[in-house]
Formats: C-alpha cells, structure tokens, sequence
C-alpha cells in the first residue's frame, strides 16, 4: 500500500510551465518549472532540480514541487528525453546512467540564474542518475546539496522476484507503453517484437539500449551504468532514504560500509515506507519528502554561516 497509494492519490493541484531544452546532439529535454512560486524567497536563488523515476512525471512529484516552492524554492522537474510526455526529435533515449543531458541542464541553470545554488531530489531510478552525475563529474558538478528517495543501489539485482515479480510487470508495462509511442522514431535501433515480449528488465534493458551503447554484454552494461561506479568521485553532502520492505530491490544490497567510510554520506533506513512511498496522510507530502527537504535547508544554512566542509576519503574538516 506504501508504494501504490503514491500513484493512486496523486496530487495534481501544482501548475507547471514545461520548456525544452535542446541538447547538443539536437536531442530534446523538458523542464517542468514551478509556475505559481509564494512570496517568501531567499536571498540567494536556490534551484531544485527533481528527478523522478522514469515512469515518473511532474504530477507525481507536484506534491514535494508545492512544498519547497513555499520554503523559498524554485523547484524544476527534469524530463528525460522521451519520457514525463516530453518528446523525442532525435532516435536516442539514455539509459539511468548516463548524465549526458543532465550536465547540459545544470551549465543551462547555471547561465540562466545569477550565481544559482543547485540541489537536488532523485527518486527511484531518478536516483541512478543523480548518483551517476554527481560522480562523474566530482568537484565540478556544481551541485551544493542532494537527496535520494528510495534507491537501487545494486543494478543487476535491483528489481523484485518471485511473488514480487508482479511490481517488475506492471513497472515493465508502463515503460513500454512509454517507448512504444516513439517506435517511429526507434524502430531502427530496438526490435520492438522483442521488447514486447521481454518480461525481465534483463532482457528489456538489453533490448532498449544494446544498440544505442554498443556493449559486449550485459555485465558490462551494469558495470558502466552502475550509479556507485564513480563514488569515490561525489563531493556532495548526499542523504539516501531507504525502506527495507522496498519491494524493487533487496535489503542486503544496501551498502552500509559506503556510510562509515564517507563522512558526506547519511544513510536513513526505516522497517516499513514501501518503494518511494513513506506516507503519513493520504494527498500530503511524505515523510521522505519532508526530512530530504530538511536535510537540503540544513546543508545550506551551514553553508551560508561560513562553513567550508573538505571531503576526502575518510574525512571530514570543518572551518570558519
């Protein structure tokens, strides 16, 4: 019930103004932005970039877009390219764990605002490609603050098995539907015959990005889409928010030791939340929402009272 109430109590009351973004291959991205912001602003622009599952559109995430529009945000829903309705002008969809399109969007905020501060809320799947980003590009990503609501850490084994099987289908399902409205645009590179008939996201993934990645295997397309391949890399104070009932992926993959060994780590874990679930009141932010909204404020108040944080593996150093 944690994780279906979120998509059958979806709040739609926020209202978006979406712009594409043209990318540098011509591909189309689109942004969703806050339309209505309150009167409390900050005194520095602070920008969140929400990036939901990739099922996932602005409304299911409108009701955390509300919430930090109030706090003095202006909240921004990144759309991958073909996916959240947006369109699709080139033959090309990426995979989770590739931050192409997203690094472009940060250098786009970056112009568009003066000297912005840039967080950021991933979910589900939304998560590889924060993780993905903000190791690729380190100390450059220009990022001051993220959070991650229920992700997968291990990507080969991430989705559920057995009697949980069925949240695999119905999340294959919508996928499909997805990418079966761009088979005009796809049809050169994914054998759409196939990808129908493909009921584990094995075979799907292999399907939908075999031709577009050119890997040898499926092991080395984990291998470079895994979103902890560059962790030594993140230079973000990042918090993760996992329920161990989450039913996509198996509590033993967590990787506790991450958050011993890296002092910007915080991992929260609770016995019940389901998958991006967490809720308290049906049509009400959820706790996840809420304590990574905190979390976010708190790392930039420490900011702005003159705190430097240095990370290095296995270190942590504050100064004035």
């Amino acid at each position: 019930m944690q994780t279906l109430i979120p998509y059958l109590f979806p709040l739609a009351a926020t209202e978006f103004d979406r712009e594409y973004l043209q990318m540098k291959d011509k591909g189309v991205v689109a942004l969703d932005w806050v339309r209505h912001l309150h009167v409390h602003k900050r005194k520095q622009c602070t920008i969140l970039i929400i990036i939901p599952g990739q099922t996932g559109t602005a409304v299911s995430v409108s009701k955390v877009c509300s919430v930090a529009a109030k706090k003095g945000y202006r909240p921004v829903v990144f759309n991958q390219r073909g996916f959240g309705n947006s369109m699709l002008t080139t033959p090309k969809i990426l995979s989770n764990g590739d931050p192409y399109d997203l690094r472009q969007v940060v250098k786009y905020i970056n112009g568009m605002f003066p000297k912005p501060l840039i967080t950021m809320i991933g979910y589900g799947t939304g998560c590889s490609l924060v993780l993905s980003y903000l190791g690729e590009y380190g100390s450059s990503a220009n990022i001051s603050a993220a959070a991650c609501i229920s992700p997968c850490f291990d990507t080969g084994e991430r989705f559920s098995k057995g009697l949980l099987g069925l949240y695999d289908m119905l999340y294959l399902l919508k996928l499909k539907v997805i990418i079966n409205a761009h088979c005009s645009s796809l049809s050169r590179f994914i054998n759409f015959k196939k990808m129908l008939r493909s009921w584990s996201f094995k075979d799907f993934e292999e399907v939908v990005y075999s031709k577009f990645y050119n890997f040898a295997n499926m092991d080395d397309f984990w291998e470079k889409n895994n979103p902890l391949r560059d962790v030594d890399e993140i230079a973000v104070p990042l918090v993760f928010i996992n329920s161990l009932d989450d039913p996509f992926f198996f509590r033993e993959s967590i990787p506790y030791d991450l958050f011993q060994y890296y002092p910007h780590f915080f991992m929260v874990t609770t016995g019940k939340g389901g998958h991006c679930g967490f809720v308290e009141r049906i049509c009400d932010v959820s706790w996840s929402e809420a304590l990574a909204l905190d979390y976010i404020d708190s790392v930039l108040e420490f900011a702005k009272k003159g705190y430097t944080i240095n990370y290095g593996k296995n270190r942590l150093r504050s100064t004035i």
